[in-house]
Parts: structure tokens; C-alpha cells; sequence
């Protein structure tokens, strides 16, 4: 069933064929964590790359005055790893946490290699995944510099409204980067303006 999931993450970039796909079959590991269990904590190095069947994952840092930033928010069907640490082998600066039970389905980076020496596909595969977390960064830089932390929200709230009540407010504040306060005050004004 995992391996499903998987396989029908990557087929819709159509760049694999049924048969490349098969070749995931041994390399799928499945993966439960609980509420507030960590992925991988600062100071490790990434070893693997994480595609979330259920649940939400935050990734934080500490600031230099020890306070945690969430830079960012990930949601069931999308795929998650410290980018940096995974491609350099070099221990991660951020955590990532479960906010919510999670059901995770697996691939190590040393099966991924695997994957790559077996040809030009998963080669192709795997420069896809690297743009697509480059867009998504630029993406996110952009928008903090471009755009207000309310439209930032809206944005949010169209993307992933059934599972933005299960993140705490001081994580989605920190993601927006806003105070607690301020996202209250969105809150209650995008509230009203529905009704």
C-alpha cells in the first residue's frame, strides 16, 4: 500500500516508467511518528527523504536569541528532508518536528544513489525534486518580501485550510512571520469578512 503512495507521487511528474517504478519496491520504508516526535534535531546529518501520507511537519531553527523559527510548514502529499544536510552529508541547523501523529513513507539516501546508477530516469527524477524545492524556496522568499502577512495567510488558508487548525499559533505566527497577536487579529478579520 506504502509503496503505492510513493509510486503514485513520482508517476505524476511522468518522467518514470511502470517498470522504473517497480524498482522502489525494495527501497520503501514506512514510518509512524507521534505528536511532537522529531524527524531529525539540529546537529544530525540528513539521511533520507521523507514523503508524508498523513499528518504536518514543521521544520525550525534557533535565532541567536534561542527563540525557535518556523520557516516552514509541510503537508500530507508533499515531501519533506533537510535539504542542505541531505545533499552535502554536512549535521542540519534546522529540526523537524511532528505537530501532528504522522504517517511517513521513506527512501535513504544510499538507496536513492541506488535508484540513480540504474539510469538516466531517476537521474531526471531527482534534478525535478531539486528544482521543485528551489521554486518553493524562491517562492517563499519572494512572498515574504513581496507580499503582506495577510495575504500570506489567505494564500495559506486556500492551500490547506483542513489542516491549518492543527497548527499551533505560535508555530503558524513564526511561519508568517508575525506575532501571535497579529495572526489573532487576521484571524478575526477574515472571519468577519466571511460571514
Amino acid at each position: 500500500m506504502q509503496n503505492k503512495i510513493m509510486k503514485s507521487f513520482f508517476q505524476q511528474f511522468t518522467i518514470l516508467s511502470a517498470t522504473e517504478l517497480d524498482q522502489l519496491d525494495p527501497f520503501i520504508i514506512n514510518k509512524r511518528l507521534k505528536k511532537g516526535d522529531f524527524l531529525i534535531q539540529e546537529g544530525k546529518i540528513c539521511d533520507e527523504v521523507v514523503f508524508i501520507k498523513t499528518g504536518i511537519l514543521r521544520s525550525f531553527y534557533y535565532s541567536d536569541k534561542s527563540e525557535e523559527i518556523t520557516y516552514c510548514l509541510t503537508f500530507p502529499g508533499n515531501v519533506m528532508t533537510a535539504f542542505s544536510s541531505f545533499i552535502t552529508g554536512n549535521p542540519t541547523e534546522e529540526t523537524i518536528q511532528a505537530l501532528t501523529d504522522a504517517e511517513l513513507v521513506i527512501i535513504k539516501k544510499e538507496n536513492l544513489e541506488k535508484l540513480y546508477q540504474k539510469g538516466s530516469a531517476w537521474l531526471k527524477l531527482g534534478k525535478h525534486l531539486s528544482e521543485l524545492q528551489y521554486i518553493a524556496l524562491e517562492n517563499r522568499i519572494f512572498g515574504y518580501q513581496k507580499y503582506s502577512a495577510k495575504k500570506r495567510y489567505e494564500e495559506l488558508l486556500t492551500k490547506q485550510a483542513e489542516f491549518i487548525q492543527n497548527v499551533p499559533i505560535q508555530y503558524l505566527a513564526s511561519y508568517l512571520n508575525i506575532t501571535p497577536r497579529h495572526l489573532s487579529r487576521l484571524r478575526r478579520e477574515i472571519s468577519q469578512k466571511a460571514f
